[in-house]
């Protein structure tokens, strides 16, 4: 395909992410060790004072902490998964033909809909375009080189107004 205008994952930023996400489950694993541990040692060392308040103290910090880990391993296990779709190369492509979305090739008249849905829980803004067959294919935008105000520019012109990103969930 020669592309007019294409869109190319950034080296690095996926490894970038993963590090970060898994750095931030292992401190926020240390975190619930340490905080049992001290209330832990605070009630051995002084069951007078803290006898009646350390078992709700402890399951307290217990559950929050717990809460924590289970939210940074659904966060690593959304960043491993764009990153795993975040492999180097072209991302998207767009000529006055069409456009390919991954390894998705969509002509302009079977392009159902191109929406941007912005991530959460350390899921990456992705690009999800349907067909009219009802196949959609999913690019983690955050991961590449463009905004998606100028992708949508771009599509708008090369499909010659026939497709445009619909925006709207970024708002």
């Amino acid at each position: 395909m020669s592309d007019e205008y294409g869109v190319y994952y950034r080296a690095g930023v996926a490894e970038r992410e993963m590090a970060r996400a898994r750095s931030l489950l292992l401190w926020r694993i240390g975190s619930l060790g340490l905080s049992v541990a001290i209330t832990a040692a605070v009630w051995w060392a002084w069951p007078g004072e803290f006898g009646q308040w350390a078992p709700w103290i402890l399951g307290t910090s217990l559950a929050i902490g717990l809460v924590t880990v289970v939210v940074g391993v659904v966060r690593l296990v959304r960043v491993r998964a764009d990153a795993d779709a975040a492999r180097s190369g072209l991302a998207i492509g767009l000529n006055r033909d069409g456009m390919l979305v991954g390894q998705h090739w969509l002509p302009w008249p079977e392009v159902g809909a191109v929406v941007v849905r912005p991530g959460a829980l350390g899921a990456s803004t992705a690009l999800v375009a349907t067909g009219r067959d009802s196949a959609t294919v999913r690019v983690p935008l955050d991961y590449t080189d463009t905004m998606p105000a100028t992708l949508d520019t771009a599509v708008r012109v090369l499909s010659s107004g026939r497709a445009w990103l619909d925006l709207s969930r970024l708002d």
